[in-house]
């Protein structure tokens, strides 16, 4: 396929906002606008996130596809065109994948909250860490689902965890600003805690030859937490 015939078939003509809309791969399952897919059997509990630029590509693939049924995709080719195409969008093509990702996030952020949080999803990776560490800081929404959390699954016993979390996040966006607030200030102290928490670890393990390697990957293990929290959180 020539690369004219890509474009017009990738990128049609017509209204972006149309071919958004339309597409399977980003409809909300749901009336709360989550954006979620079945779990298979062995899968994690709760799916990661998926980027803009990522809903982007999906589509991409998926408008191939039905435009060319019997031709196998050349995924190199149209990774290529993807990432052309996405560098010369301007904002507003651009708003409807970021918003995507915004859903898509409130549902990862919900669904985590939902299993027991950050902590939980870490035991059952099972992944090896410093039992030394401070433990990472918690956002509002965090907070407010672990006083929430117990009601709703006593009131809805037979609730999956991805229904407990979608009623978390339906719960969150009506809390008063007031309650809100003192979330809010519950994270803080939280943060302020691990700060302190963090200073100090880092200044024992400058004490212990060979232990470097730890402090750097659990540092940058919380900045991607942090950025998951920012960008990631349900409601500010």
């Amino acid at each position: 396929m020539n690369g004219s015939a890509f474009s017009t078939t990738i990128f049609p003509s017509s209204s972006a906002s149309t071919v958004y809309q339309s597409h399977p791969m980003i409809q909300p399952t749901s009336t709360t606008g989550m954006y979620s897919a079945p779990r298979e059997m062995g899968k994690p509990p709760v799916r990661g996130k998926t980027s803009p630029y990522g809903f982007f590509v999906k589509m991409c693939y998926e408008e191939h596809k039905k435009k060319y049924p019997n031709e196998n995709v050349q995924v190199t080719e149209i990774s290529k065109k993807c990432s052309e195409k996405w560098k010369t969008m301007v904002d507003d093509e651009k708003r409807r994948f970021y918003e995507l990702a915004q859903k898509d996030a409130e549902r990862y952020q919900a669904e985590v909250a939902a299993y027991g949080g950050e902590d939980a999803m870490r035991k059952r990776k099972r992944a090896k860490k410093d039992p030394h560490a401070p433990k990472r800081a918690l956002s509002a929404f965090f907070f407010y689902s672990q006083d929430k959390r117990p009601d709703i699954q006593a009131q809805h016993p037979e609730w999956k965890v991805g229904q407990v979390a979608q009623e978390l996040g339906r719960l969150w966006k009506t809390v008063p600003q007031e309650t809100k607030d003192m979330y809010e200030r519950k994270a803080q102290l939280d943060k302020d805690r691990y700060a302190e928490e963090m200073r100090h670890y880092k200044s024992e393990l400058t004490k212990m030859p060979g232990m470097e390697h730890i402090e750097e990957e659990h540092h940058a293990t919380h900045l991607v937490h942090v950025d998951e929290l920012q960008h990631g959180q349900i409601i500010s």
